[in-house]
């Protein structure tokens, strides 16, 4: 996935920033505590001044935007330990939670954010903290319980950013089950895994560079690596199972017949 980080700058001698550098060595998470306030509310907030507060916090994730508010190289105000390496040192995250949100998919535009951030400063997975790290506040509130389901999100985001551009993944009935590679703009398989994964046995000629499935022939089979490989739409047919394919994902699912 990838979405449109939007931009609401706030520019630099606002009061409700410390208009000072950083380097980014933390991502910090935040659950905004207000039941009504969607990302695009809080980027107008922040830019009508804070309310009058010295707070400010780099991004603002919802079930639909992500809004950035400051430039990954300046300070905020949003971790409550004052001078401390909370404000000094970390990006700031606040994922909404208002009434009516789709919360799931919110958490996984948070996800994608973090792994993108991450990807991007070159950082870790332990990178990535809670507010209550820095204040002892108990924040992001909504999130904290699930704090380790979050972080498995980030890794699955972080796992798609970092796949290399001729790899796709191969699913059978929605779990991982091989990794294909491109040629010639097709996805190949490895023969005996998806044979394996759905339980139809696997026959190659060596000799002549073929395989069958389920006594099938499938077309376009050759040696990579020196491992059995196809097409995998050729694969999936001669099993008599059906195929999508998820270009943003970069996923093939095979879905066997009843």
């Amino acid at each position: 996935m990838s979405i449109e980080i939007k931009q609401r700058l706030l520019p630099d001698g606002r009061p409700n920033k410390p208009n000072k550098p950083m380097v980014p060595g933390w991502i910090t998470i935040h659950n905004t505590d207000n039941l009504t306030g969607t990302a695009e509310s809080h980027a107008r907030y922040i830019l009508d001044g804070s309310g009058g507060r010295q707070a400010s916090w780099h991004y603002t994730v919802d079930d639909v935007d992500i809004f950035q508010h400051l430039r990954d190289n300046e300070q905020g105000w949003h971790a409550g330990d004052g001078d401390g390496p909370g404000n000094q040192t970390s990006l700031g995250m606040e994922v909404c939670m208002f009434i009516g949100m789709k919360t799931e998919v919110a958490w996984r535009n948070a996800a994608w954010l973090a792994a993108f951030l991450i990807n991007r400063h070159k950082l870790t997975v332990e990178h990535i903290v809670p507010h209550q790290k820095w204040s002892g506040k108990l924040c992001p509130s909504q999130l904290l319980p699930y704090w380790s389901k979050f972080i498995n999100m980030v890794k699955e985001e972080l796992q798609k950013l970092q796949r290399p551009k001729n790899e796709a993944i191969i699913e059978v009935n929605g779990a991982k089950v091989a990794t294909g590679i491109f040629v010639n703009n097709l996805v190949f398989a490895p023969i005996r895994d998806i044979g394996a994964a759905i339980g139809a046995p696997v026959v190659w000629d060596n000799g002549s560079k073929t395989a069958s499935i389920n006594g099938n022939n499938v077309a376009g089979g050759r040696l990579i690596g020196g491992k059995a490989y196809a097409p995998v739409r050729a694969v999936a047919e001669a099993a008599g199972a059906k195929v999508n394919w998820n270009g943003k994902e970069k996923t093939i699912s095979i879905q066997l017949q009843p």
